[in-house]
């Protein structure tokens, strides 16, 4: 199957099962518009039929299903817009989810070591578990209650994460990563309102039992340094290694910096931190 046709054939089957989720809630959503149009001062019945392509009696039908009087074209009519944001539904990720699938499967069948393929996969996985934690599954079995499923929608974004930085660290030289990380630490301070994690010592259980520390830290520059007690565990720090630390970092800093005291904290910064670029913002012309 060529690309071209294989986009075809992803293109017609979103299509599908779109219109296959969509066409429960058809009239629904419609409804809802129609009675935005209506709020935000379109008034007129031929108009709203034309623009929907139903007829005069279809948008009759919608507004009153939303309570709205058409004889009283002139009263203002004040309410949020139901049509502009409504809560997450099962249906409607499972939608995604299932054209992701359909996206993702293909392509790690045809390369299962690239990292944005897997990436892609895990993302389409997390979309699956967001559906089975709004929706759990009563006919499966138990374990599909949300105790149960939100770890593991967890675990598929730290896979996402993981396959982020195996791609990151393919690219990216090690002066670059350092002074990423640096620019990431100086730009947190500098923030006043949150702490940074400079190293850690940890206590570490090997396969065989026995215990070891390591030590996870920094050397200056904004790479991740590491060292142990024991002569089985390496020192020797990667791309990927470096990246993954400094995610954990990360972590560990938020938790910490929602436990800080007051006291801990300083004024919001207002200017920029030093060294950085400053922002350029395009402005699209009309010349051509």
């Amino acid at each position: 199957m060529t690309e071209q046709s294989e986009v075809a054939r992803i293109t017609a089957l979103a299509a599908l099962i779109g219109w296959a989720e969509r066409r429960e809630h058809l009239a629904s959503d419609r409804a809802d518009l129609m009675a935005d149009a209506w709020r935000t001062g379109t008034r007129s019945v031929a108009e709203l039929a034309r623009a929907a392509r139903v007829s005069r009696d279809t948008v009759y039908a919608d507004l009153t299903a939303r309570g709205i009087q058409v004889s009283k074209r002139g009263e203002h009519l004040v309410g949020p817009l139901t049509g502009q944001g409504t809560p997450i539904n099962a249906e409607s990720v499972r939608a995604v989810a299932r054209i992701a699938e359909a996206v993702t499967l293909p392509a790690w069948a045809h390369d299962p070591t690239d990292a944005l393929t897997c990436a892609a996969l895990a993302a389409s996985r997390a979309l699956q578990g967001v559906t089975d934690a709004l929706d759990p599954p009563t006919d499966q079995g138990p374990g599909w209650e949300p105790a149960s499923t939100l770890p593991t929608l967890a675990g598929q974004g730290q896979q996402i994460a993981h396959q982020a930085h195996r791609a990151l660290a393919a690219i990216a030289d090690r002066e670059e990563l350092a002074a990423s990380a640096d620019f990431r630490r100086r730009g947190t301070l500098h923030s006043g309102r949150n702490a940074v994690a400079d190293a850690v010592t940890l206590t570490v259980t090997l396969p065989t039992g026995e215990t070891v520390t390591v030590d996870l830290g920094g050397d200056g520059t904004g790479w991740t340094t590491m060292s142990s007690d024991s002569p089985l565990v390496g020192h020797d720090v990667e791309a990927l290694d470096h990246l993954e630390v400094q995610l954990a970092f990360q972590l560990l800093a938020q938790v910490v910096t929602r436990h800080l005291d007051d006291r801990a904290l300083t004024a919001r910064s207002k200017d920029a931190l030093p060294d950085t670029p400053p922002r350029t913002r395009h402005v699209p012309s009309n010349d051509h």
